[in-house]
């Protein structure tokens, strides 16, 4: 009974014990406690071997074979300080946004550990700060979380305990996702440096809003009240206004023509009627005479250039109106020429 007490206590003695510097050989397993009861003597022992076997291992630089024996050093004595050599080496391998959440977790666990592991922790803390000036920190508050939702930051999903806290990326442009089965997924975009901290807001779409279908799609959408069928676009103009447009221009131009014209040749016509009063205009004379017919000529060309260009104009117009809810009459046009004026009237 004596030897088997002496063999219990030799073995506890013999424990080396973890520190937060670099492994040396002196640099041995703390166990924490993984449970109430505490770890078994199995656990103890195979804990110890698996740190100083990766405590070499990571001396040597060899950083992915370190870190399989310090995951099996924690998975059988969930300590710290193994925990704190399983983020190290995940720096070490280039695994910086991996690493950076290894160090944040274990400066939660050390606070929880006990006093024995508060140099573990703050050790953590500050590589991890100085690992984090060479990542972007994304948050992303996610308001009202529904079941079975999911979140991404630059492409990794984000378990949900970490949502509104820092989470980190590589630097440059973050596309943060946040996606429910059967809703339109919720994207924002954003651009950090290195050493930069940036937020985001999320919001899932409500149940009577979809973002993808823009309206209802159990039926049409009719906007206008009269429930028909309206194919008309809703922006652009008719391929026909802009004929419209030319047409008026032409018969606006006639207009001009006519009266110009038409004012020049009753001038004319006036003084040679005052010059020759009933008798024929003598030969000399005869220059005006031709002068008024040309000019009365130009002004009857532009009434009917005039007429035909309003006319014209008026009837494109009232067809680049036309919708397709219902059948109207053909539109109509005319002229019409009053005592004074000239112009076009259409009906539609």
């Amino acid at each position: 009974m004596r030897t088997r007490t002496t063999a219990i206590a030799a073995l506890f003695i013999a424990l080396p014990v973890l520190s937060v510097l670099p492994p040396t050989e002196a640099n041995a397993q703390q166990p924490g406690a993984a449970t109430p009861a505490g770890p078994s003597e199995k656990d103890v022992a195979e804990a110890t071997a698996r740190f100083g076997k990766a405590s070499g291992l990571y001396k040597a630089n060899k950083y992915k074979e370190a870190l399989e024996e310090f995951r099996a050093s924690y998975k059988a004595v969930a300590s710290p300080n193994s925990h704190l050599y399983i983020a190290r080496c995940l720096r070490e391998t280039g695994q910086k946004a991996e690493a950076y959440l290894e160090f944040d977790a274990v400066v939660s666990e050390a606070q929880t550990a006990g006093e024995k592991y508060a140099a573990t922790g703050d050790q953590a803390k500050a590589e991890r700060d100085e690992l984090g000036g060479k990542l972007a920190l994304v948050t992303a508050n996610v308001a009202s979380p529904a079941p079975g939702a999911t979140l991404t930051i630059g492409g990794k999903n984000v378990p949900e305990e970490r949502w509104g806290k820092p989470y980190p990326a590589t630097p440059g442009n973050v596309d943060v996702v946040l996606e429910v089965p059967g809703k339109p997924a919720v994207k924002e975009s954003v651009t950090a440096k290195a050493g930069e901290a940036k937020s985001v807001s999320l919001a899932l779409p409500t149940s009577g809003g979809d973002s993808s279908g823009g309206g209802d799609s159990s039926g049409g959408d009719d906007s206008s009240g009269g429930g028909g069928d309206d194919t008309t676009p809703s922006s652009g103009k008719s391929p026909l206004r802009l004929p419209a447009y030319v047409a008026a221009g032409v018969g606006v131009a006639g207009f001009v023509t006519f009266a110009v014209a038409g004012a020049m040749s009753k001038s004319t016509f006036s003084d040679l009627e005052q010059a020759c009063g009933a008798r024929p205009c003598p030969a000399d004379r005869a220059s005006d005479v031709s002068a008024g017919k040309t000019q009365q000529t130009v002004a009857n060309v532009g009434l009917v250039v005039g007429a035909v260009g309003i006319a014209a104009g008026a009837t494109l117009f009232v067809l680049s109106l036309r919708g397709k809810k219902s059948e109207p009459a053909a539109a109509k046009t005319e002229l019409v020429v009053g005592p004074s004026w000239i112009g076009a009237q259409g009906t539609f």
